[in-house]
C-alpha cells in the first residue's frame, strides 16, 4: 500500500503531466519532492526528503554543478506536508512561494 506522501506526489504529477521514475517506488516517500523542469518531459527525482535542508545540500552538491544555481533556481521543491511550494535561492536557503497548487495545468 503506497503511502500518503507517495500517494500525493503521485496525483500531482499525474495532474501535471510530470514523469515518475522507477527508482521513486523503491524508497519510502517522504514530503518533499523536487521535480527537473530542466528535463524534457518534466521529471521527479526518484528520492525525497524529510528535511529541507537535505534538499538544499542535494541541490548545492549535484544539481547546481549539472546545470547551473540560475536554472536550479527555477525547479519547484514540492512541500507535501505544509502544502507549500518553495524554491532554491541559492546558497542555503529555500523560499516559500505560496501554496501547493494540486489541481490540473
Amino acid at each position: 500500500m503506497a503511502s500518503k506522501y507517495e500517494q500525493l506526489i503521485r496525483s500531482y504529477c499525474s495532474a501535471q503531466g510530470v514523469t515518475i521514475p522507477a527508482g521513486f517506488a523503491r524508497r519510502k516517500a517522504n514530503p518533499i519532492a523536487v521535480i527537473r523542469t530542466d528535463l524534457s518531459p518534466a521529471k521527479l527525482v526518484a528520492t525525497t526528503w524529510f528535511k529541507a535542508e537535505d534538499v538544499v545540500y542535494y541541490l548545492q552538491h549535484l544539481v547546481v554543478p549539472e546545470i547551473g544555481e540560475s536554472a536550479a533556481q527555477h525547479l519547484p521543491i514540492l512541500d507535501f506536508k505544509s502544502g507549500r511550494e518553495l524554491r532554491f535561492t541559492g546558497g542555503a536557503r529555500l523560499q516559500e512561494l505560496g501554496p501547493l497548487q494540486l489541481g490540473g495545468p
